[in-house]
């Protein structure tokens, strides 16, 4: 019989809801289970109290093994043992789909919601580009008002969200209320680029550039890259990063658009096992055009990464309230069967100051949202927005 687990009550941080289904090969055989479990921990004859288990279970349990199960479950319970709250196990399903934001790609339809805590209703912030949604005309500020034919008063938020994912080549039908009107649509989800980087000329200041970073995947250079040169072309003289609300991503990432925009010099300092030191360093040449970061208590990992090194340069003015916190790598490692641990294998720090790693990093302004922005933090026009207000002010002066 097989079954299923789930981990993500434990393991995941934020941002993402699944629901996934999974199999693993079965190991039937009892030999084959007692060599997996060596792998997994250390041999039975190495830890008297897990051999004791093992043979009391054989021995005794009156219901029939599922081996499949029993294995996954310990590889589970040996990562969670590790006392590491980034690690996680992840079985061969889950880690395609953990794999596919990272290298770049969506499967979907190309929008982004959030959860109003005001009114409880899941509302679309953004409609990506070149994505089916974009195509279909769904529009920032549409409300969602059914899923697959089920009310949002009966799914709620998670269940929304859950209904609207799937498999790419597979129909959503959906409805959304915009301006007292039902408008619906029907959509194919496929598999396209993830947009992690938005840009405009903001609307108070045409010669000031803002740039928002949703993430940082193998998509996010190109995409900052071309940010940055198509504001500079519309005649941008200034610049605000906002990674607000940025849970990180991929190292390699953050590294090339670091190097994009700094000197010759060190980018990010790494301290492995048995205290091996690296240095990510960039080459001379460098964005010159003043700057300010945007960051709050939910910039993590790489965005913190970000807002420290161009700190460290003096390059960056950072606006906003302390950062969450989080200087550890993490890294990803397929076993034979396609599923996958992640363990932290390293420490980063910034060019020159020290580990913000459980600490944070302080802004150099601090401002506060209200908390009727919270509320309606994604679909806040510049001026509504107490934070981005505060740094179109400061590169004014």
């Amino acid at each position: 019989m097989k079954r299923k687990i789930s981990f993500s009550a434990t393991l995941v941080i934020a941002l993402m809801a699944a629901i996934i289904t999974y199999q693993i090969t079965v190991i039937s055989e009892q030999s084959k289970y007692n060599e997996k479990l060596s792998e997994i921990l250390i041999s039975p004859q190495q830890n008297p109290k897990l051999q004791e288990v093992i043979k009391f279970t054989e021995s005794n349990f009156i219901k029939e093994i599922d081996r499949e199960y029993l294995t996954d479950a310990t590889i589970f319970g040996y990562v969670l043992g590790l006392n590491d709250p980034h690690a996680a196990y992840y079985t061969k399903d889950q880690y395609q789909e953990v794999l596919t934001p990272l290298q770049g790609n969506m499967t979907g339809i190309g929008i982004r919601l959030f959860l109003n805590p005001e009114t409880n209703v899941a509302t679309i912030y953004e409609v990506m580009k070149n994505s089916p949604a974009e195509k279909a005309g769904v529009m920032s500020g549409d409300v969602i008002y059914s899923v697959n034919g089920i009310s949002y008063e009966e799914l709620q938020y998670d269940g929304a969200v859950n209904e609207m994912l799937g498999e790419v080549d597979t129909e959503l039908e959906f409805e959304v209320k915009r301006e007292g009107k039902i408008v619906k649509f029907k959509l194919t989800r496929t598999l396209f680029e993830s947009q992690t980087v938005t840009y405009k000329l903001c609307d108070t200041d045409k010669l000031i550039g803002y740039v928002r970073i949703y993430s940082f995947n193998d998509a996010t250079p190109a995409q900052f890259k071309n940010a940055v040169e198509t504001l500079l072309e519309k005649g941008a003289v200034s610049l605000i990063f906002d990674v607000r609300n940025n849970p990180g991503g991929k190292l390699e990432s953050v590294s090339q658009i670091l190097d994009y925009l700094l000197p010759e010099g060190p980018i990010i300092r790494m301290i492995t096992k048995d205290n091996q030191s690296h240095v990510l360093n960039s080459d001379a040449a460098e964005l010159l055009a003043p700057m300010v970061v945007l960051a709050n208590s939910s910039s993590a990992s790489a965005a913190e990464l970000f807002t420290s090194a161009l700190m460290d340069y003096n390059k960056a003015t950072f606006i906003g309230t302390k950062t969450y916190g989080k200087g550890t790598v993490q890294s990803n490692h397929m076993l034979s069967d396609g599923s996958a641990i992640k363990i932290s294998t390293a420490y980063y720090l910034p060019p020159y100051s020290e580990s913000f790693n459980e600490i944070g990093i302080e802004p150099d302004i601090n401002v506060e949202l209200s908390e009727a922005s919270l509320q309606n933090f994604y679909l806040l026009h510049e001026t509504e927005d107490e934070q981005l207000f505060a740094a179109i002010n400061y590169l004014k002066k």
